[in-house]
């Protein structure tokens, strides 16, 4: 076997030009399924886990019918009593809010808000906004009357830290409430829609304001990995039982399972087109060497060597010119991935800004790459396998060769 791959490792350098072009577009295609790979997983795995970019949770849980219509009647009666019966890993972020759409006025301009009341410090832990406070600071735990407002609204209507705003939203007996608040905070949110149209007061505040008890409409659930969202998903609803709605992420926004599908799908059709070209480089490589060495081969089987001898052969030499290949690819692609995993390999922020929303999804504008094992170790297989299939057909043709007939090749 070694004076096999020997013999065969010397016929691939014999003509070096065509050696190296073959290798070098091969290479070149596995680098790009490789990058163009990572580069996909690590966009869909950015948006699955960090959805606190946009205060999503891996689980929601709310009333039975919220979802459908946004009562503010209903709520989550025994709030600390099902937070505390939550079947949840202990790396689970949790937190609580009383949820409204009202209108915001000040001196100077009015504007229709989404209004949240949170406690402070659950909210901060899933919703990364609350950690970018650019002006001001969060209000304290009994700030009655502070309210965080994003960068965006902030510039429209005018406001600064310390402006006092009228907030007016439709109470849960059916009546008009509004409350006098003044401005604590201004955050920076990575969703342009977030910074404009969110406002957050405390969860106190909130439930005088909408005439509530200290309910909530929503229990927010961050995990640590987005993969174990449906397993714990159905632990919690057996728990909670049918009066409780718990909902995934992907349930919830099903933009994420489309997205996943899309890029799947753009990855097939890519990794598809690209290794057909991978086989007709090979392939061509490999009849162009077998028609010039039609008579050696002829001279080889009138000296004894049998058909299966010719087979083994010319796949040992796309063996080689396959492992070229791969070591270039992967140089390229491993290398490329590499640095796209810890800076960014695309940014797109000055055209886009610096989020791009889908749906309820914030996707980074600054784009980086997933270096994994089987992301890596995959494509290159392929490669091998395409060699040897695409090798098949000239070994096959130049073994149905007689001796006497390979030997009046021209």
């Amino acid at each position: 076997m070694l004076g096999l791959l020997t013999i065969a490792w010397r016929n691939v350098w014999r003509n070096r030009r065509r050696t190296l072009i073959s290798m070098s577009a091969i290479g070149l295609g596995l680098a790009l399924v490789i990058i163009y790979s990572g580069l996909i997983a690590r966009m869909m795995g950015d948006a699955k886990e960090q959805l606190d970019n946009a205060g999503l949770g891996h689980l929601e849980i709310t009333a039975k019918g919220w979802r459908a219509n946004r009562s503010p009647k209903l709520a989550i009666d025994d709030l600390d009593g099902v937070v505390a019966s939550l079947p949840l890993p202990p790396s689970a972020e949790v937190s609580a809010r009383l949820l409204s759409r009202g209108l915001l006025s000040s001196a100077r301009a009015n504007q229709a808000v989404e209004v949240h009341g949170v406690d402070w410090g659950q909210e901060r832990a899933v919703a990364l906004y609350l950690r970018e406070v650019r002006q001001g600071a969060v209000p304290a735990d009994d700030d009655a009357q502070g309210i965080l407002v994003g960068e965006q609204l902030a510039e429209r209507m005018h406001l600064k830290v310390g402006h006092k705003l009228r907030l007016m939203v439709q109470r849960a007996d059916g009546e008009m409430g509004a409350a006098l608040f003044r401005v604590r905070g201004i955050f920076h949110a990575l969703s342009p829609s977030i910074g404009q149209r969110r406002v957050l007061i405390s969860r106190a505040a909130a439930a005088e304001l909408l005439g509530a008890d200290r309910g909530a409409h929503q229990i927010v659930v961050q995990l640590e990995r987005a993969a174990d969202a449906a397993p714990v998903a159905a632990t919690v609803r057996a728990k909670l039982g049918a009066e409780l709605e718990v909902l995934t992420y992907a349930q919830i926004y099903p933009i994420f399972e489309a997205m996943e599908s899309l890029v799947n799908g753009a990855i097939v059709v890519a990794s598809v087109f690209v290794y057909f070209l991978v086989g007709l480089g090979i392939l061509n490589t490999m009849l162009m060497s077998v028609l010039e060495r039609t008579r050696e081969f002829g001279v080889m089987q009138a000296l004894g060597t049998r058909p299966g001898g010719v087979v083994r052969l010319i796949i040992a030499e796309s063996f080689w010119i396959a492992t070229l290949s791969v070591v270039l690819g992967l140089a390229i692609g491993v290398g490329v991935s590499w640095v796209g995993s810890r800076t960014a390999l695309l940014d797109f922020s000055r055209q886009m800004g610096e989020g791009i929303e889908f749906s309820g999804a914030v996707l980074s504008a600054v784009f980086h790459t997933e270096l994994s094992v089987r992301g890596v170790l995959l494509p290159a297989l392929y490669v091998y396998v395409m060699a040897l299939v695409v090798a098949l057909y000239p070994a096959w043709r130049v073994s149905r060769l007689r001796p006497v007939d390979a030997l009046r090749a021209t």
